[in-house]
């Protein structure tokens, strides 16, 4: 296969998966690390992407987050582990609140035990009305039909009347100020159930230590567990508490 047309096949790669490393490139191509790591090199002249340590980003990579039906298309492994991580912490007879996410989402798709759910995800509600031990709870509210989920003020005042055991979020962004979301409504409904919650369950992508959002769910001293799928750096470490517990799904 000629550079030119590996290229090409690396940049849908890149459209698809929203990050490659260089194993990544060598793997799915069949060529050595040299052979890849100049690849990188060209595309990154070319000015068509963001270089990295050990890979490369799309350019628009943290200005936007895609919607939820295309975030569905693009679920990896690497989201499937956090899922599945998250699953061992819903426990029998307790009341959770439980983010619109793709990760959450299929974390519900794995809960099957007598508890309380409340949430605002369409595709939530979809998904545990399969399992009839769980109770579904789905806030009042008009529906964003781009990242499926409820909001409204109402929405807001019923959060206020429940005390939940464990609140399960997710965020588009994370930095040393907080946790954050690019929808308002999304960030105020979210952000009123982690002060309705008893602990805070954080799952997230490492990519989320890049992405750019600005509306802030929480503070991160928030946070009581964060499950996600690289260990973080020493310094994104010391973003969060030191007795907020971390689990890593894949080690570098």
């Amino acid at each position: 296969m000629s550079q030119e047309k590996r290229i090409e096949l690396i940049k849908q790669l890149l459209e698809e998966r929203q990050e490659l490393s260089t194993k990544d490139i060598m793997q799915e191509f069949g060529i050595s690390q040299d052979t890849a790591r100049r690849d990188i090199v060209l595309l990154a002249k070319r000015g068509e992407v963001r270089r990295t340590h050990g890979g490369i980003l799309p350019l628009d990579f943290g200005r936007s987050v895609p919607n939820f039906q295309s975030r569905l298309a693009r679920f990896t492994k690497q989201k499937t582990q956090i899922a599945l991580a998250a699953t061992p912490y819903f426990k029998p007879h307790h009341v959770y609140f439980v983010d619109s996410s793709t990760i959450l989402l299929k974390t519900c798709q794995n809960i099957n035990m007598p508890l309380t759910i409340v949430t605002h995800s369409l595709d939530n509600c979809m998904a545990l009305a399969e399992h009839n031990k769980v109770r579904v709870k789905v806030l009042s509210g008009t529906l964003n039909h781009e990242n499926r989920y409820f909001y409204s003020n109402l929405a807001i005042e019923e959060l206020q009347n429940v005390v939940f055991d464990t609140a399960f979020i997710a965020a588009s962004g994370i930095d040393e100020n907080g946790a954050y979301l690019l929808d308002q409504d999304d960030a105020q409904i979210v952000g009123m159930a982690v002060k309705r919650a008893r602990k805070v369950i954080l799952v997230a992508e490492h990519q989320k230590f890049v992405n750019k959002s600005y509306y802030r769910i929480c503070p991160l001293d928030k946070i009581s567990l964060f499950i996600t799928d690289q260990a973080p750096t020493p310094e994104q470490r010391a973003m969060f508490a030191p007795e907020t517990k971390m689990i890593v799904t894949q080690e570098d």
